[in-house]
């Protein structure tokens, strides 16, 4: 599967990485590693026993507590802070998430415990679902050098996953595979069941974006098993979507319609606004699929009702994209231009590798509703341009290929002087202490020599005393 050219998938690799791990991925704070530290309020403990079971309930008791903040001691709003963050995270508010937490990293930055890490990570995921990569990544290495630090194995393990995730948007995608297969064995040793739903919900991921269909179903199935067992519909949600959108990428879309029904029916009992537009437009596009083009508009119209509660860009370009298809496949050719164009305005950035995929495949979409509308020309010019720019993009990776074996060469280069270097010193030293080891035996036998002279005159000049001692006077 190239995800360079499935733009539902985006959502599902969002959803996977937000899965919950013994808490949330990113990572929160549960009530056992908090104890160890503070001693939490029955409030707080609730919130960290409930956020994924309710959500809602608990932000709203979160939110009735912050007025009371300002009088906590710097840990305990650190610990306070990253649970409204999780809150936010879990509720898909990523903008508001992410200025809690920063929040949140401001108020310890020299401390070093798990709720740092958790912070890092959140801010972390944050800026990845904004699309800011190379922040993300650095926010993410700088929680997971702290986990290696305190020796914490779950938040490793939860680096991992993030780490992965940033490895899969550069597509190292054998990078991001084998570190996620050293996180699925260390999660399987720890035999912890949050930790294996999460780790397979995003290795099932992994396997659904390099076309292993089978093995990414069954990894999405044992996940939802997991969190079902665990009573997390959140997070159930996510590998439904993942799950069905799987489904409709290997033409199986009457099956992805029964579970994004089942989406739709647990969304409606939370009153999730998200996941609600996240089932209605998963029904929408999997019907246009199956060619039921009635009901891909109903539940088109449906799906615009939630669509104010996106805070993705990214995701509102993507929107456009699936409505301007459903607006083709009914004939309404002008209505859907004026979609593919609203999806390539709100694509505005050209900051990733994927989004210029991503614009592409709008350009190669634009040709054919050219071609829908007679106007070959236009198709003409635009196809050409798609593959002007396609085939530039390949050159520019495969550039960024070359410059990082450019960079991986003179990183091992250098590792091999700075080698070289360190044993000629080693060697430089040993010369030294050989020099100064003789200079200490030259010392020591010229001593000797001296003291065997003195000696030797003394006893001289003591027997010549002793002669004129010895002869008789005249």
């Amino acid at each position: 599967m190239k995800k360079n050219f499935l733009p539902w998938l985006v959502f599902a690799s969002t959803l996977l990485v937000n899965v919950p791990i013994a808490a949330e991925e990113p990572v929160i704070a549960t009530p056992e590693s908090s104890k160890q530290v503070l001693n939490l309020p029955d409030w707080l403990l609730e919130i960290q026993q409930k956020k994924y079971q309710k959500p809602q309930q608990m932000l709203q008791i979160a939110l009735a507590k912050e007025a009371e903040s300002s009088n906590w001691s710097l840990e305990m709003q650190a610990v306070y802070i990253n649970e409204l963050a999780s809150l936010y995270e879990v509720l898909g508010r990523h903008r508001d998430q992410l200025l809690i937490a920063e929040r949140g990293l401001n108020l310890v930055p020299d401390t070093e415990n798990r709720t740092k890490i958790e912070l890092l990570f959140s801010i972390g995921f944050a800026l990845e679902m904004h699309r800011e990569y190379s922040q993300a990544n650095e926010y993410y290495e700088k929680g997971m050098a702290l986990a290696k630090k305190l020796n914490d194995e779950k938040m490793q393990i939860h680096g991992l996953l993030n780490l992965a995730a940033m490895l899969q948007e550069d597509y190292q995608e054998e990078e991001a595979l084998v570190m996620l297969k050293d996180a699925y064995n260390r999660a399987h040793q720890l035999k912890d069941k949050e930790m294996m739903a999460a780790v397979n919900a995003e290795l099932g991921l992994m396997y659904a974006g390099i076309g292993s269909d089978e093995e990414a179903k069954n990894l999405l199935e044992e996940s939802y098993r997991l969190y079902d067992e665990l009573g997390w519909d959140k997070a159930k949600i996510a590998v439904w979507y993942n799950l069905a959108s799987t489904y409709r990428y290997i033409n199986r879309a009457d099956q992805a319609v029964v579970l994004f029904e089942q989406m739709l029916k647990q969304s409606l009992l939370d009153e999730d606004p998200v996941n609600l537009y996240f089932a209605y437009m998963g029904l929408a596009t999997s019907h246009r699929q199956l060619k039921r083009f009635d009901l891909a508009v109903s539940y088109l119209e449906k799906a615009e009702v939630h669509l104010p509660h996106l805070q993705s860009t990214f995701q509102l370009s993507v929107h456009h994209f699936e409505k301007a298809l459903i607006y083709r496949s009914i004939g309404q050719t002008s209505l859907a231009m004026q979609e593919i164009n609203l999806a390539s305005e709100q694509l505005q950035s050209d900051k990733n590798v994927s989004d210029k995929f991503y614009r592409l495949h709008f350009e190669e979409f634009r040709a054919r509703l050219y071609a829908d509308l007679g106007e070959f020309d236009k198709a003409y010019i635009t196809l050409n341009k798609f593959f002007r720019d396609y085939v530039a993009l390949q050159d520019d990776k495969r550039e960024l290929q070359v410059q990082k074996l450019r960079l991986g060469f003179d990183a091992e280069r250098q590792k091999a002087k700075n080698e070289l270097l360190k044993k000629d010193n080693e060697l430089q030293a040993l010369r030294l202490q050989d020099i100064e080891r003789n200079r200490q035996l030259q010392y020591m036998w010229i001593g000797v020599f001296a003291l065997t002279t003195l000696v030797l005159f003394t006893l001289l000049v003591w027997q010549w005393r002793r002669r004129r001692k010895s002869q008789p006077a005249n």
